[in-house]
């Protein structure tokens, strides 16, 4: 969508180069293809590549607003103003519609910041906004910042000078300005608007003394609506349709009659709002499918429905607008579910992907994706409610096996992810999914979970039963959520080693030394200890008979759980001296009475 492999050069290549040699390649670039260049570029670096153009105030000028109000929110204020000294008045209009309201509703905070940033562009600025700014817009900010009185037409002007706020520009409105430290902002507005066209300030002076503040905020709010649907900035109701599942798994088909491309210019719409830089993590299936996509008229098909598309998630999801990385992740959302269902759709094969671009909505992928992802929370939610189970069992699963069954139990369908163990405790340790792989093997984990889920019950009784042991004794655990499924088991194998019971209970600590050294298998000189091969397979003979007489026995999940458990065993006490056990009251995965 950005066009990379149709320019001469990356953004990469020209920014790598001295200032100088830089600016004469891009001299060197037609009007068409530096702006290209420059939507292919991170927002942050945009105006690096705009500053070096000769034609830098064409470039801002044809950016689609959203695009050019992201790459404001990601640069210094210092080149943000730089960029709006350029900007046309529409283009300020979209950003005031896309950021100074929440909902229904205008926020000055929001107007205010863009307001100050605006003059310190220049009252050029100011004024090419004005000219094109939304009537009941101006109307509605206006009536919160300044209150304008009339001097009824028998009264003496010095008369009513004893009454009348101060400032005035024509003996007949008199206008208080409600915030002193904005007044210089809304006094020069006033000023400009009566330079520009003497009866567009008397509309506006009766209007600020006439209208009802949440009528006029209310048509406001309408007209907003319709310019940001032009610009492919859905309604939020519109937008929760990106999240509906297929109608009976159908995708739509394209009908190439149709494309955009293939319109006379003239009647084609505006460009989208919103033109996402495909060329991330995560989304290499996605661009080299793309690559193969060769038609100019389902290219800007595509270009258009990857904007509306990532505009809809930013909608529904409620994104911050004011946080670039906010809108950066649910790009890489958009672009991984995209990469998700194309792959279901057409495997590895990315000609095969080309081919899936071009007769189906992108829409309809990234909807196929969401509803594979959406099927594992009801594979989750169907194990806590098999028959029977107490769901407090659940509460004691291993980790990452915990981390990834929460992950995918989010309440809210759109907010489903993919664990990542090598991030644990990180910002990072939940993302959205992006490989369809990634799917299949949270799939498969779920399916061992509940399978596994009452067989731990059926094998050591309701977790009640669990707590109690180190509620009333003084063991090595000292919280419930230290029982996991792993330590149930391995403490019932210590017992049954020392006991001949297999039971879970606390493991009498002067048996610490003898359930160790049956447990292990010490390895040669230098090298790791190992599970005892013989009760290994004594675990598994045990497990398929439960499984056979409580449910099914599932070959698969019964070795990996198992496989699990003795491997954690192994990576604690991998060079442990089983004449010489580490102390008991630091053993994770076998509770021990200390008392």
């Amino acid at each position: 969508m950005d066009e990379r492999s149709s320019l001469p050069l990356t953004y990469e290549e020209l920014l790598a180069r001295p200032a100088s040699e830089a600016e004469k390649l891009l001299a060197g670039l037609s009007f068409r293809e530096q702006l290209q260049l420059v939507l292919s570029a991170p927002w942050h670096l945009r105006p690096r590549i705009i500053t070096l153009s000769p034609l830098a105030e064409g470039l801002v000028r044809n950016l689609p607003p959203q695009e050019l109000f992201l790459t404001l929110k990601a640069v210094s204020t210092e080149e943000a103003v730089d960029l709006l000294a350029y900007a046309k008045g529409e283009q300020i209009q979209l950003i005031f519609d896309l950021d100074a309201w929440r909902k229904d509703r205008i926020v000055d905070e929001r107007f205010l910041a863009w307001l100050v940033l605006l003059f310190e562009a220049g009252e050029d600025s100011v004024a090419r906004w004005l000219r094109v700014a939304d009537f009941d817009f101006l109307v509605a900010v206006l009536q919160r910042f300044i209150r304008v009185v009339k001097r009824p037409d028998d009264t003496d002007l010095t008369e009513a000078l004893d009454w009348l706020p101060p400032y005035t520009l024509d003996d007949t409105y008199f206008i208080e300005f409600r915030k002193k430290k904005f007044e210089f902002y809304f006094r020069r507005i006033v000023e400009i608007v009566r330079d520009m066209e003497e009866t567009y300030y008397y509309n506006l002076m009766e209007a600020l003394i006439w209208e009802l503040p949440s009528q006029v905020e209310e048509m406001a709010y309408r007209w907003r609506r319709g310019r940001l649907a032009d610009h492919g900035i859905p309604d939020y109701f519109d937008a929760l349709e990106v999240y509906a599942p297929l109608a009976d798994g159908r995708l739509r088909q394209v009908d190439p009659r149709y494309l955009p491309g293939r319109e006379p210019e003239e009647e084609r719409g505006p460009q989208p709002g919103f033109l996402p830089v495909i060329h991330r993590p995560g989304a290499e299936r996605f661009t080299l499918a793309l690559s193969r996509v060769s038609d100019p008229a389902q290219l800007d098909r595509l270009k258009r429905e990857l904007a509306w598309i990532t505009n809809k998630v930013l909608t529904v999801d409620h994104i911050n607008l004011d946080e670039i990385s906010q809108v950066e992740d649910s790009l890489n959302k958009v672009l991984g579910y995209l990469n998700i269902g194309l792959e279901y759709l057409a495997g590895p094969d990315p000609e095969a992907g080309a081919r899936v671009l071009e007769n189906y909505f992108l829409e309809d992928i990234f909807r196929l994706a969401h509803t594979l992802i959406v099927r594992l929370r009801k594979k989750a939610r169907e194990i806590s409610s098999q028959e029977g189970l107490d769901t407090r069992v659940l509460r004691h699963l291993d980790e990452p096996f915990a981390s990834y069954l929460k992950g995918v139990t989010a309440r809210e369908a759109n907010r489903l992810k993919f664990y990542v163990p090598e991030k644990a405790g990180t910002a990072e340790e939940y993302r959205w999914f992006r490989e369809l792989s990634e799917v299949r093997y949270v799939e498969d984990l779920l399916d061992m979970v509940g399978y596994w889920a009452p067989l731990i019950q059926r094998a050591f009784g309701p977790p009640p039963l669990w707590v109690a042991e180190i509620a009333t004794r003084r063991t090595n655990f000292l919280e419930p959520r230290d029982i996991t499924w792993s330590a149930l088991i391995l403490t019932a194998l210590a017992n049954w080693v020392c006991f001949g019971e297999f039971r879970f209970e606390a493991l009498p600590v002067e048996k610490w030394p003898e359930a160790l050294k049956h447990l292990l298998e010490p390895g040669p000189a230098g090298e790791r200890n190992r599970f005892s091969g013989k009760l290994r397979e004594t675990l598994h003979r045990n497990f398929r008979q439960l499984a056979q007489q409580t449910l099914y026995y599932a070959p698969e999940h019964t070795e990996n759980f198992l496989r699990f458990v003795t491997s954690r065993f192994e990576e604690e006490f991998a060079f442990a001296e089983p004449d010489s056990p580490p102390e008991p009251r630091y053993v994770r995965y076998l509770l021990i009475a200390l008392d």
